[in-house]
């Protein structure tokens, strides 16, 4: 304001340090000694003085008011009615960095009220084109899809610094054109990214979906640079909002087709082809298909806690991480778990492959911050190999199960024997056979019987070695040979001694279970 015309002329008498923190939104004539009780804020106050002539305590009163309810200034004329300004309010001032100014007694007030006004609408009204401007360049740039990247192009010529946006909800960090961030913040958390560098967090409702990272710590920043950083917040939450509905609807229709595509009813190939290619799948690509299941596996309904806008989420998040590993993935939900269908466009090994899907499992894990078990088919040769792919990782799943295994990658191709039992399990000739070898011993109704059947789980656990099998159960030697020879009896064996005895009890045993306990382990040799 003091640069304005004649007003260069204006002395400061107090407060200095308030010229560059209080700012002028209009300018005032006070005409009433207790002027302090109307200000609401950002007013440059004037007065000829005369109020105050015979009466300094109560302009020291006033300047304590204006000084606490962020007046701007106090323009006083000095010599016509005020002969000086009293020590104690230059003090007072002084405290609080309120300036307090000489206008020289040869200046109306409407020399000042005028330009002073004009220049306070002027600055709105380049404040509201400018807001216009930078509306409308993030608003183009959203209907033009051309991505967060260009948001922060367009910050970042107005900040004229780097920025960065980190992604809260897929992980991924985007960068200005001449950012100096990529490297700095690329291989750190969210979590100390936040801590470390000047941010502006993006929010829907409770979700964080992200932050704006700064080079700079942007507190110099002039009222526009706010401005322009509101427009860049609002754009991400629009683009943000744009890509989720997207991808909502493309869901619903992909969801359709590939539910039909695993459970097996298309009726004709093209038809699978030619849907495919809707969602960018080249027939000639092979597949290996990936089942993702989120939280806990020992947990039969997991995903029943989560609302729908979580699992939308979860579902938006996982596909663009397997899309940015494997272009060309295709993802849908089957509750309880999630599926995404991996084109293989090159000779890849199967281990390459699969450690691809390790590294995506550690990322995916550490940030979301949850336990995740993966199970991924055999390489198939195309889309209609599909419902067989998925079968293997449902299959995989389901002996993992059993096995009470840890969250990880699990293939079906290091599967062993437990393939086999699988595809006999439920069948006649399994049921004859685990009936033949245990029958007596499985129809037995006493409370004997289950201390018997836990005494050859753990013998079969522990690869029929005796004392191992002792401590396993916690008893003594002499009691487990006792339990041997009454299972002999039962089961009309003449000794387990035998190599054949115990393959043919083990493999009936494994079968009985597998049928009939879906949460019992598959036996493993004890570590």
């Amino acid at each position: 304001m003091l640069q304005i015309g004649d007003l260069k002329d204006v002395e400061v008498l107090a407060g200095e340090r308030g010229l560059s923190s209080r700012a002028v939104k209009t300018v005032v004539v006070i005409d009433v000694p207790n002027a302090g009780q109307w200000i609401r804020g950002g007013e440059f106050l004037l007065t000829s003085g005369y109020l105050f002539a015979d009466n300094e305590f109560s302009f020291i009163d006033l300047v304590d008011s204006l000084a606490q309810k962020n007046a701007a200034a106090l323009g006083v004329k000095i010599g016509r009615f005020l002969s000086k300004i009293p020590d104690e309010a230059i003090s007072m001032a002084n405290k609080y960095n309120f300036p307090i100014l000489k206008i020289p007694t040869y200046m109306n007030h409407v020399d000042i009220i005028n330009p002073v006004l004009s220049a306070i609408i002027n600055t709105q009204y380049k404040l509201l084109e400018t807001t216009e401007t930078l509306r409308n360049k993030f608003l183009d740039s959203i209907l033009l899809s051309k991505g967060v990247e260009d948001i922060l192009n367009i910050l970042e010529d107005f900040l004229n610094m780097g920025i960065a946006f980190v992604d809260n909800i897929l992980g991924i960090r985007y960068y200005s054109r001449n950012s100096g961030l990529k490297e700095a913040i690329e291989n750190l958390y969210i979590t100390e990214i936040a801590n470390k560098y000047p941010n502006t967090q993006i929010t829907i409702g409770d979700r964080v979906i992200g932050y704006l990272i700064y080079e700079k710590e942007p507190s110099y920043l002039t009222h526009f640079a706010d401005i322009a950083i509101r427009e860049a917040h609002r754009a991400l939450l629009l683009n943000y909002q744009k890509m989720e509905f997207a991808h909502e609807v493309e869901r619903r229709h992909r969801d359709v087709f590939l539910k039909d595509l695993l459970y097996s009813k298309f009726k004709k190939p093209a038809e699978v082809f030619l849907q495919a290619k809707i969602y960018g799948w080249d027939p000639t690509w092979k597949l290996i298909i990936v089942v993702i299941y989120i939280d806990n596996i020992h947990k039969e309904n997991f995903d029943d806690n989560l609302t729908n806008n979580s699992r939308n989420e979860n579902e938006f998040s996982l596909s663009q991480k397997f899309a940015a590993y494997f272009p060309g993935t295709i993802l849908t939900r089957i509750d309880p778990h999630y599926v995404a269908l991996i084109p293989v466009k090159e000779e890849k090994s199967y281990t390459f492959l699969r450690n691809k899907i390790k590294e995506l499992h550690q990322i995916i894990s550490q940030s979301k911050k949850i336990d995740l078990v993966i199970t991924l088919s055999s390489v198939k040769k195309d889309l209609l190999e599909a419902p067989r792919a998925f079968s293997e990782c449902l299959e995989t799943f389901d002996i993992l199960r059993r096995t009470e295994q840890k969250p990880g990658v699990y293939s079906w191709c290091d599967l062993g024997v437990e393939k086999v039992l699988c595809a006999l399990k439920g069948t006649e000739m399994s049921q004859n056979f685990w009936r033949h070898i245990l029958g007596k011993l499985i129809d037995r109704q006493d409370e004997s019987s289950s201390f018997l059947l836990q005494t050859l789980e753990a013998l079969i656990i522990n690869d029929w070695q005796m004392r191992p099998t002792a401590e396993f159960l916690h008893i003594h030697y002499n009691t487990l040979k006792y339990r041997i020879k009454k299972l002999e009896e039962i089961l009309e064996i003449n000794g387990l001694q035998e190599g054949k005895q115990r393959f043919e009890v083990t493999l009936a045993f494994m079968l009985y279970r597998l049928e009939h306990n879906n949460l019992l382990r598959i036996p493993q040799k004890s570590q």
